[in-house]
């Protein structure tokens, strides 16, 4: 059988010029040219492909007489590469499975089944916070893109639970996310008390996608337009969210940033909570902890949403970062 790709050198990650193209096809290692292939050849139990060398097409190891056409053109196995979620070794997605790696497509010259290799990669560390329900297909297609937890919206602004929370739980279950938390958007304004939203969310989830749910609530604490008129309300009223979490025996997190926080507590001293961990926003596009400042007694966060309103896998989503998830 005689393949051809034809691999594009058009940017993927924006302004970070690492990984420009490979998403969208597959540039030589040096990053000055696109690669195709031939066809597919086999050295040393590893899965490779027949390549260019003069054009500098394998980075990898080079073995002749195993591929038809002119002396040029040889297998290529073992080539390296490199993703966000790490750099790795192109081969079969069964051989890297048996090694315990990750595989990610998109990054190596071949078929479908030759794909990036990552292994002992940071990949649990990228998560989707969603506000709309997760499809199947699209749940599959962010844990193939390395996603590994979800925090969909379960509770809303509006003082109800969002119905499509254990749609989404479920989908992110059956596709194989590690973690999947729930948030919880309270509403201060409505005639419900915190104790009784946050009843509802967990009862709801308890009754319906009990075993899908990781078991924890994020507090979902931002927009000043949703909460009260003063800040000394505003910290009475979220003291009874916070408190709730052990009425009902429910792990929590704390979801905010420091400007939000400021602006509905009056000050980022106000330290009420400081206990759960902190899961803040910085839409820098930078997945780590760098740009952290301490706020709200917390001196060091849990997780980071660092970019925000993006579309992946037909889904509009947050890009969550964390290593301890």
């Amino acid at each position: 059988v005689v393949f051809a790709v034809i691999c594009s050198l058009s940017s993927t990650l924006g302004d970070d010029g690492e990984y420009r193209g490979l998403r969208a096809g597959v540039l030589t290692p040096d990053g000055s040219g696109s690669c195709s292939y031939t066809e597919t050849c086999t050295s040393s139990g590893y899965e490779g492909a027949c390549v260019s060398i003069s054009a500098g097409c394998c980075g990898g190891v080079v073995t002749s007489n195993l591929c038809s056409g002119s002396s040029d053109i040889k297998c290529c196995t073992q080539a390296s590469c490199s993703t966000p979620y790490g750099s790795g070794t192109c081969m079969q997605t069964s051989l890297c499975s048996s090694k315990g790696g990750k595989s990610y497509s998109g990054y190596c010259v071949g078929p479908t089944d030759l794909q990036c290799c990552v292994t002992g990669s940071s990949s649990s560390s990228y998560g989707i916070d969603i506000s709309a329900t997760l499809s199947s297909s699209s749940a599959s297609c962010l844990v193939s893109a390395g996603m590994s937890f979800i925090i969909p919206r379960g509770y809303r602004s509006s003082g109800s639970v969002d119905p499509n929370v254990c749609t989404s739980l479920k989908a992110a279950y059956t596709a194989g996310f590690k973690t999947r938390d729930v948030y919880l958007f309270p509403c201060p304004t409505c005639s419900k008390s915190a104790a009784t939203q946050m009843s509802e969310l967990v009862t709801y989830l308890n009754a319906n996608c009990k075993s899908q749910w990781s078991g924890r609530v994020w507090l979902d604490i931002e927009g000043s337009q949703y909460w009260l008129g003063s800040t000394s309300s505003n910290q009475a009223w979220y003291k009874q969210l916070k408190d709730s979490c052990k009425t009902y025996s429910v792990t929590c997190g704390v979801y905010s940033s420091s400007s939000q926080w400021s602006a509905i507590f009056g000050s980022t001293s106000f330290s009420y909570g400081s206990e759960l961990p902190l899961w803040y926003a910085h839409y820098d596009s930078n997945p780590s902890f760098s740009d952290f400042s301490a706020f709200g007694g917390w001196s060091s966060p849990h997780a980071k949403q660092y970019q925000g309103d993006v579309t992946q896998c037909s889904l509009g989503v947050d890009k969550n970062y964390s290593p301890s998830f």
